[in-house]
């Protein structure tokens, strides 16, 4: 398995976190399992599968619904598993907080718990761009095409504002700002600041503030698997285990103790990948 991180343009920092391309051949691999129990993550991604078309098993349904070649993926709060095919390699734009909003233009609400073929939201040229990056020389001109495509539409976004940086510093905080202390870097009432971020991100903040503790809890059990999760929960700021314990089955569906180290082990590890 091949992976790697790259940090955007300088003129793209204030929309994009992270551009991720992560790449491997589960023909080659008699170590991975090509399932991923995939978490809700506190970021909004748009991503382009380059090889075998992503395939998706939400709760309630009875099987795997094939997805488009690229996706946009809304809020979520609830696990999915995935089928990445048999030869896996796809590029993750990782937006910043309200950076997917700027782009679209749609309240984050509108897209809780969905996910979306990218060229509905964006046009045609969608399509044009992902044949683009298939026949890319190699990885670092696949960055150069998704980044020029992003700097054209720089000028079109709405507006960076005081909200967004504020839950940028809740997510460097790990979560643990208080809402009172965001709404006032914001410039915002409580109120209008629970609205704002509801708009921009499709959860209240406090909801995000707890997806963002259990999204780092999560990553850094994928990072260190022999860890035991009393010591990831502290690491990530739980100091009450049943309210880790919550968060898990509420994000993840399950208990900790349903992800063993050997499970851990097998998988491609996709949030440590594309955080």
């Amino acid at each position: 398995m091949k992976s790697k991180a790259y940090k955007p343009h300088p003129a793209l920092q204030a929309l994009v976190n992270c551009i991720s391309i992560y790449e491997v051949d589960f023909t080659e691999s008699t170590s991975l399992t090509n399932t991923y129990r995939f978490v809700p993550a506190y970021q909004r991604y748009i991503i382009f599968y380059l090889e075998d078309p992503i395939k998706v098993l939400k709760p309630g349904n009875e099987g795997f619904v094939a997805k488009a070649a690229c996706v946009t993926i809304g809020p979520q709060e609830q696990a999915v598993t995935l089928d990445m095919g048999q030869k896996h390699l796809a590029l993750c734009v990782a937006f910043q907080p309200g950076g997917l909003h700027r782009l679209l233009k749609i309240p984050m609400s509108e897209m809780y718990e969905q996910d979306f073929d990218t060229s509905l939201l964006l046009g045609n040229e969608i399509g044009e761009i992902t044949e683009r990056l298939k026949e890319a020389d190699d990885w670092d001109h696949m960055i150069s095409i998704i980044e020029f495509y992003l700097l054209r539409k720089v000028e079109k976004l709405k507006p960076l504002l005081p909200v967004d940086l504020a839950m940028e510093a809740l997510v460097s905080s790990g979560g643990a700002l208080s809402m009172d202390k965001l709404a006032s870097e914001a410039c915002l009432s409580l109120r209008q600041f629970e609205r704002k971020c509801t708009e921009r991100l499709g959860m209240p903040p406090k909801q995000y503030s707890r997806l963002i503790r259990f999204c780092k809890a999560y990553q850094l059990k994928e990072m260190f698997p022999d860890k035991t999760w009393t010591e990831i929960a502290y690491k990530s700021g739980y100091y009450d285990q049943m309210h880790f314990i919550r968060d898990f089955k509420k994000f993840a569906g399950i208990t900790p103790s349903f992800i063993n180290e050997e499970e851990l082990q097998t998988t491609i590890r996709l949030h440590t990948i594309m955080k």
